[in-house]
C-alpha cells in the first residue's frame, strides 16, 4: 500500500507540474520558481522513501547507475564553489577578470580625475571609499549563484528520478501523453489569446514591452518549448497506430499502453482514433510555432522534423507511407495557416522587427564576438553562474542595446559563467548521455518503444539547435521539460535493455505489503 501510494503521489506530481510549468508564464519567477523546485524535492524525497520503505525489487535491484551521476555532482560542486570566498591572490590565479573588477579604486587617482576633493577625505568617505573584504568568491553575484544552483539542482533531481522511476511502459507513455496534452494546450491557449490579444498575458497579466506568445513573456520560448513537443507528439500517433497493427502478432501478456494511465472508457478507445488525436495535436503545435514567428525555433523545428521522419521510415514496410504522412501534415498544417490568415503573421514579424527589446541576430553577432573577445579574463572558472550580465557590462559592444543579462548563445553564456572547468564537465555529460542513450535512440529498431525513444532524442536536438541562437536552457518551464524528457529517454532505453537481456519487465502496478 505504502509503495502504491507514493508512486500515485510521484506519477499525478509529475502530471500536475508538468502542466503548471509552462502555465506559469513559463516559471521564471521566483514564486512559480520556489514552487516548481519545492514540488520536485518533495516528489524525489517520495520516492526515495518509497525505495527504503518497501526495498527495491528483483527486476529494480538489477537497475544500475546510468551513469551520469558523477559529472552532474561535479558540476553542481563546482557551482557552488563559485560562492566561496578566496584569497585575493588566489582568485586572480582562477578568475583573473573576477578579481580585476573587485579591485578597490585608488582614491588618489579618484581625487585628481573627478576633483572631488582631497585624498583624505576620499580615503575616510565609507561610500567613495568603501572596507573591502580580503576574501572575495569567483561569483560576481553570489546571491544569483545560489538561485540557479537551487534551479540547477531541482532539475538534476528531476532528471534522475524520472530516469529511476520509469522502469515500466506504461509510466512512460502516461508521461508522454501528459506531456503531449499540456503542449496542445499551451498551443490553442497562445493562438485564441494572440488573435483576441489585448496587450495581456491571460487577458489579465500586463507585460513589459516584449513579443509574448501564450503563457510565455517571450515568443522564443514558447517556441522552444513546442518545438520539444512535436517529435514526442508525432511519435506517440505513430506509436497508437504501429500498435494498433501488431496487436494481433502481440503476446498476450503484452500491456495496454494506457492500462495504467486511461481508465475507464478511454480504454476502450481504437488505436487509430487515439493515433489521430495525438497527430491533430502536432499540427496545432506547428501551427502555434508557425504563428510565434520565431524564426529559430521554426527552422530547428524543421530540421528536426526532417530528421524524425528519415529515422521513422524504416519502421514503415512502405516508405512512400512515411513521407506521405509527413507531406499530409504540412499540408494540413498550412491550409490551416492560410485558413487563421497568412497575413497575421507578416503583420506579426513587421511589428516585432519594430520592438527595441527584440535582439537581432546582426546584435547577437556582435555580442558573441565581444564575448569570446572578453573570454580570458573568466577562462578556468567563469564569473559565477548567473552573473553573466554583472561580468559583461563593462564590455558590452558599441551597437547593442545597454544591458545584455543573457547572451542568446547558451553554450557561450555557459563558458563565460563556468569557465573551461564547467564547459568540459557539461561535455563529458552531454558525451556520456549522448553515447549510451541518445544516439542509441535513433539507431534501435525492432521494439515498439522505439518510435516514443526517437521522438524524445529528435526533441531534445531541436532543443540544442536552437539554443545556439537563445537560452531557452535557462527558462525554468523549458529545462523541466528538457530533464523530463532526458529521464523518460533513459527509463525506455534501461527497459528495452533489460528485455534484450531476458529479465523481467513490470507492466503493472504491483502492490506490496505495508
Amino acid at each position: 500500500m505504502v509503495e502504491r501510494a507514493c508512486d500515485g503521489i510521484v506519477k499525478w506530481g509529475l502530471a500536475v507540474l508538468i502542466a503548471f510549468t509552462p502555465l506559469a508564464f513559463g516559471t521564471v519567477e521566483d514564486w512559480s520558481l520556489a514552487i516548481m523546485e519545492w514540488g520536485l524535492v518533495t516528489l524525489a524525497l517520495v520516492y526515495l522513501f518509497s525505495r527504503m520503505w518497501t526495498g527495491a525489487s528483483p527486476a529494480r535491484a538489477r537497475r544500475g547507475l546510468t551513469g551520469i551521476e558523477i559529472p552532474a555532482v561535479l558540476f553542481l560542486g563546482l557551482c557552488a564553489a563559485q560562492t566561496l570566498p578566496m584569497p585575493m591572490a588566489w582568485l586572480r590565479v582562477l578568475s583573473p577578470e573576477s578579481a580585476r573588477m573587485y579591485t578597490p579604486i585608488d582614491a588618489t587617482s579618484l581625487s585628481d580625475a573627478q576633483r572631488i576633493g582631497p585624498v583624505e577625505e576620499i580615503q575616510s568617505d565609507p561610500v567613495l571609499n568603501p572596507t573591502i573584504p580580503v576574501d572575495r568568491p569567483i561569483s560576481l553575484r553570489p546571491g544569483e549563484t545560489w538561485k540557479r544552483w537551487r534551479l540547477a539542482a531541482s532539475l538534476v533531481a528531476l532528471f534522475f528520478l524520472v530516469a529511476f522511476w520509469v522502469d515500466r511502459r506504461e509510466r512512460a507513455v502516461f508521461l508522454i501523453i501528459t506531456v503531449t496534452t499540456v503542449g496542445f494546450l499551451v498551443a490553442v491557449e497562445g493562438l485564441v489569446q494572440y488573435l483576441a490579444w489585448n496587450g495581456k498575458i491571460y487577458w489579465i497579466r500586463k507585460v513589459p514591452p516584449s513579443s509574448p506568445f501564450g503563457p510565455f513573456v517571450n515568443h522564443n520560448h514558447f517556441a522552444g518549448y513546442v518545438e520539444m513537443v512535436i517529435p514526442v507528439a508525432i511519435s506517440l500517433a505513430f506509436y497508437l497506430v504501429a500498435l494498433r497493427r501488431s496487436e494481433g502478432h502481440s503476446p498476450p501478456s503484452s500491456p495496454a499502453p494506457f492500462s495504467d494511465g486511461w481508465r475507464g472508457s478511454a480504454a476502450h478507445l481504437e488505436h487509430w482514433g487515439q493515433g489521430g488525436l495525438a497527430m491533430f495535436a502536432a499540427i496545432i503545435l506547428i501551427v502555434g510555432l508557425v504563428f510565434s514567428t520565431s524564426r529559430g525555433g521554426i527552422l530547428s523545428t524543421g530540421i528536426s522534423g526532417l530528421i524524425l521522419f528519415m529515422v521513422i521510415r524504416h519502421r514503415f514496410a512502405s516508405r512512400v507511407l512515411a513521407w506521405s504522412a509527413a507531406g499530409a501534415l504540412l499540408a494540413v498544417v498550412v491550409i490551416l495557416v492560410c485558413w487563421i490568415g497568412a497575413d497575421v503573421i507578416s503583420d506579426k514579424i513587421r511589428s516585432s522587427s519594430e520592438l527595441p527589446s527584440e535582439a537581432s541576430f546582426r546584435t547577437r553577432l556582435i555580442v558573441w564576438e565581444a564575448v569570446v573577445r572578453n573570454l580570458p579574463g573568466f577562462v578556468w572558472v567563469g564569473a559565477g553562474l548567473g552573473a553573466f550580465e554583472e561580468g559583461f557590462a563593462p564590455r558590452i559592444p558599441p551597437g547593442a542595446s545597454t544591458r545584455w543579462d543573457k547572451a542568446h548563445n547558451d553554450y557561450l553564456q555557459f563558458l563565460w559563467e563556468t569557465g573551461v572547468v564547467g564547459t568540459l564537465i557539461l561535455i563529458a555529460c552531454a558525451a556520456l548521455f549522448a553515447r549510451r542513450y541518445w544516439w542509441p535512440a535513433l539507431t534501435g529498431r525492432g521494439h515498439s518503444l522505439d518510435i516514443l525513444r526517437i521522438g524524445i532524442a529528435v526533441a531534445l536536438m531541436s532543443l540544442a539547435l536552437h539554443s545556439v541562437v537563445d537560452f531557452n536552457l535557462q527558462i525554468a518551464s523549458n529545462g523541466f521539460l528538457c530533464a523530463l524528457l532526458g529521464g523518460i529517454l533513459i527509463g525506455i532505453h534501461r527497459m528495452i535493455e533489460e528485455e534484450h537481456l531476458g529479465r523481467p519487465v513490470l507492466v503493472r502496478e504491483e502492490s506490496s505489503p505495508s
